[in-house]
Order: C-alpha cells, then sequence, then structure tokens
C-alpha cells in the first residue's frame, strides 16, 4: 500500500535519483521557454455548455505495430471512432514529445530538445503557458496523473492550470516501487503496486469526481508501459525489459517479434547510413523478442486500464459527451538498421498510434492524412473553445476525424536535441518528411540522408547522391534549412515545394 511520507525526509533521495536520464531530476536556475514574449492570456470564463470532455490516454515508447496487441482499445476507441495511419512524433523521445503535447509547438519554440538541462527537461518549459491554463481559462477542470516531464520534481510544486496534479517523480521508468507528488504530499509505493494499474484506478477517481461537477472535464492518463525499465537492470538508460502485472506474467509468449520480418532489421549492407549504425553490430534477435515479449505484456494491463477508463464514463454517463484520445510520446526501433531504441529520423521512432472517438466523430473510420503531436494541443483547444497564447506550429486534426477532409502534401520537421554548448547548434539531427521522402541532415558528424518511402519504405537506400534524385535533393535540402529549421507558427506549415519525379534508370528507359 502506498505511504505518506513528510517532504524533508525524502528531499535528499529526490534529488539523488537525478543521476540518470530516467529520473525525474531537480530544478536548477535556468530560463523557461524559448524567449518568446509574456503570453497574452484570455480571460477565465464559464465553459461553453456543448463544450465536451476530453480524455487523453497516452502510452511510453510504443510503436504503431503495438497497438494491434491492444484489443479493448482497437474496439472501445478505434472502432468507435477513427483511427489515424499517418500519426507522427516529430521529436521522438520521452520529455520534448510531452512538451509538444502540453504546447503545440516545435521544440525550437517550446524550449525542450532533449531530457535534461541545458537545452530541454523541464527546466527549458514554461508551464504558465501551456494547455491546462488554457482549458482552465476556458472554465475546464483539468487533471494529471502519471508520467510527467525530466526535471520535474515536487520542489517545483503544483504546475499551473491543473486542479488535480498526481504526478510521479523521481525515476520514471519503475513500474513497481515509485514515488508521486499527489496534489502537493509525497507518496510511496512499494512493490506490491504496479505503476499501470496504479495511474488506472487514479484515473477513475478523477472521472468519478470531475463528473459531479457541473462544467467539462480535462483529463491526462500518462501510462510508461510499455517503456523500459531500470529495476534490476545495470544499464543507465532503462532500457530493461518492462514487468508485467502479475495477471499478465505468463500470456503472449508465442507471438513473434515482427520487426523480425522487416528487410531493415539487422541490415546487412549499413555503408550508407550515419555513424551509429556503420559502428553498431548486429544485434541479438533473441533478446529483441524478449524485450517484445514483456513489452506487449505490459501493454495488456494498460489495455484494461483504458477499457476502465472508458467504464468509468459510461457509468457516470459522461461516455457520449467525451473525446478520448489514444496515442503515444514515441516509437521504437528493435534492431532496425542494427539500432536499439529511439531517438532517430526513421519510421519505426516517428511513427505512433492514434485513435480517437467522441461526440461528431464517426465510428469504424479509418484516416490517411498526416497528423502529428503538434497537432494534439491545437485539438484540443479547439474542442473546448480555449484560446491559446502562444502561436503554435500544428493545427486541429477535427476537420479530418469529422468529415475526412482532404489534405495536401504535408512536410513535418523532425528533429532530435543534444547536449551542445552553442544553442544554435544543439541538434543531433534535424529532417523534413513529406508524403513521400524523409530527408536528414546529421550534425557530428556532418551526414546526409535521403529516403524515397514510397519506393522504399524499409529506409534501406540512402539516395542522397543518387544523380537519379538530384532534383528532389535541392528542393528538400533549402526547404529544410531555410523554410522550417526556424519556422514559427503558420511558416511551419508552409507548403512542400514542388518535387520532381526521380529521373528514370536506363532500365527504366528500354521499357
Amino acid at each position: 500500500m502506498p505511504s505518506r511520507l513528510r517532504r524533508l525526509a525524502l528531499l535528499t533521495g529526490a534529488t539523488l535519483l537525478a543521476a540518470t536520464g530516467c529520473t525525474s531530476g531537480a530544478q536548477v536556475d535556468e530560463p523557461r521557454g524559448s524567449g518568446q514574449e509574456a503570453p497574452r492570456l484570455a480571460p477565465s470564463r464559464a465553459a461553453d455548455p456543448d463544450a465536451p470532455n476530453v480524455v487523453l490516454i497516452t502510452s511510453d515508447d510504443q510503436t504503431e505495430v503495438e497497438l494491434r496487441w491492444m484489443p479493448k482499445t482497437r474496439r472501445l476507441i478505434g472502432r468507435a471512432g477513427v483511427r489515424f495511419d499517418d500519426m507522427v512524433a516529430p521529436h521522438p523521445n520521452c520529455c520534448p514529445a510531452r512538451a509538444q503535447i502540453l504546447s503545440g509547438q516545435y521544440a525550437h519554440n517550446n524550449g525542450v530538445r532533449t531530457n535534461s538541462p541545458p537545452w530541454g527537461g523541464h527546466q527549458g518549459f514554461d508551464p504558465e503557458n501551456a494547455l491546462p491554463v488554457w482549458l482552465q481559462r476556458a472554465g475546464y477542470a483539468t487533471g494529471f496523473v502519471g508520467k510527467y516531464m525530466h526535471g520535474y520534481d515536487d520542489r517545483d510544486g503544483i504546475e499551473p492550470g491543473w486542479d488535480r496534479w498526481r504526478p510521479i517523480i523521481g525515476v520514471l521508468s519503475n513500474y513497481r516501487n515509485f514515488l508521486q507528488y499527489d496534489d502537493g504530499e509525497l507518496v510511496r509505493f512499494g512493490p506490491e503496486d504496479y505503476y499501470t494499474d496504479t495511474v488506472a484506478q487514479q484515473s477513475r477517481e478523477m472521472v468519478r469526481q470531475f463528473s459531479r461537477a457541473k462544467k467539462p472535464f480535462f483529463l491526462w492518463s500518462s501510462f510508461i508501459a510499455p517503456h523500459g525499465t531500470c529495476e534490476g537492470y545495470t544499464k543507465k538508460d532503462c532500457s530493461g525489459p518492462p514487468p508485467a502485472a502479475d495477471r499478465h506474467a505468463d500470456i503472449l509468449g508465442d507471438v513473434p517479434l515482427p520487426s523480425l520480418e522487416s528487410p531493415a532489421f539487422n541490415e546487412d549492407d549499413v555503408s550508407d547510413k550515419p555513424r551509429a549504425s556503420r559502428r553498431g553490430t548486429k544485434v541479438d534477435p533473441a533478446a529483441q523478442q524478449e524485450l517484445f515479449t514483456q513489452r506487449i505484456r505490459a501493454l495488456a494491463a494498460l489495455d484494461d486500464a483504458v477499457a476502465g477508463i472508458v467504464a468509468e464514463l459510461k457509468e457516470r454517463d459522461q461516455l457520449d459527451d467525451t473525446v478520448l484520445m489514444f496515442t503515444s510520446d514515441n516509437g521504437y526501433l528493435f534492431g532496425e538498421h542494427r539500432l536499439v531504441g529511439k531517438n532517430v529520423p526513421y519510421e519505426p521512432a516517428v511513427k505512433v498510434p492514434l485513435v480517437m472517438r467522441g461526440p461528431g466523430i464517426p465510428a469504424g473510420e479509418r484516416r490517411a492524412q498526416t497528423v502529428a503531436m503538434i497537432d494534439l494541443a491545437p485539438t484540443i483547444a479547439e474542442l473546448a473553445g480555449a484560446t491559446a497564447a502562444r502561436e503554435m506550429d500544428g493545427v486541429s486534426i477535427l476537420p479530418y476525424a469529422r468529415a475526412d477532409e482532404p489534405q495536401g502534401d504535408r512536410a513535418l520537421l523532425l528533429q532530435a536535441g543534444s547536449p551542445g554548448k552553442v544553442k544554435a547548434r544543439a541538434w543531433k539531427w534535424r529532417s523534413v518528411r513529406t508524403d513521400r521522402y524523409t530527408l536528414t541532415r546529421w550534425k557530428v558528424p556532418r551526414f546526409w540522408e535521403l529516403y524515397d518511402r514510397e519506393a522504399d519504405p524499409a529506409q534501406l537506400d540512402n539516395v542522397y547522391d543518387d544523380d537519379r534524385y538530384a532534383g528532389v535533393r535541392e528542393a528538400l535540402e533549402p526547404f529544410l534549412l531555410k523554410s522550417l529549421a526556424d519556422c514559427r507558427g503558420e511558416a511551419c506549415r508552409a507548403a512542400v515545394p514542388d518535387l520532381p519525379e526521380p529521373a528514370p534508370t536506363a532500365a527504366d528507359a528500354d521499357q
């Protein structure tokens, strides 16, 4: 059972936990945000009586494919609403993804490029001008439970905009033996407590509480499954196989890892890949299979959690008035291109699930439009009739969800930050992703990649130096470096330049 503790008794321990990248960390005196002007927040008002509740449920490191092993989620949200087949995490890493959810902005605008300072973590974000603040001012009750941003701990106090505030702090990837900052009070959970079940139970409690009020609510239930764990794992990257709930310890043991069938798995020729792949050895298929098995077992409890939240909404007569969204912060590689993990510009890392149901959203439909993490805040703000005090880079996806409106070729800026000393150069890589192409510029060492995902969905053949793609390269390079790299707001939604078809090969010409 959880135990309540005095803050001073845990202060030193919480600080010590900041030693690894899997911790919430401790606050330092860093300027917040990206130097934008002081926000002009809309005055508080009563909510629109027709405004829906919004429940956002997020997983952690879940691939698009892994939604296959969440049948309840697919049935209760996906088949009861729409599924987006091209949902993209433009910044495939934990903290930057959450900053995008809260701001609707790319990292160069919201201040969070990495999980920790100097150019990221909670210390880089301005929580006083973020989605929950806008929602509160629009008359919403707001609640958060689960994994928040790296660098946040109890000394930061309750974040602005939240009526209920129950983030996990300390080590963020412990499925047992974790610490929570529960509305200003520290609570320690022991080995008998399972993270996913705890967040699920607390989410249902918030639904019950908010349902008694006379105004709509926003709930963000932020789970860690199927992220790896530090518990019993010696490496500091917290990538050990996640423990399943006891009831799921022996299920799904015969499900093969889909990545094993990908031509990119343990790619034979990585001479055209960046340094990380060229230096890497082939991964152990058995180890990746074990990791995958534990991940889908961990997702079984999350699937139960989603079903429980839906059941609670139904029991409280709120389901028909609630928009539910389920997605993940980023995807994951299991040996594609000889890489394991995330934070790279390849499709398994940036493609994530997104299913959505609610008033006005048709049931049982799929959407092909490209949507992204930066679109969640604009979408939720539109649902609530809230006024954003940031110039958001994303757009509302409601026209696609409700009416399947057509979309032109959409370019997204993909990127990953680095802890470099000079802010302007503190990027690992930056990419532009269009409907067909991904062009990436790696910073150190300088290296370019270009993939034609239509002809090469596994991203095996880097065609950057292929003369057939010279016109594509010459159009996308300046678009990435001059149009997108420092974009803000509408400029981030610039039209993709006209891209020529690749020149035919001699064999094509003979046909």
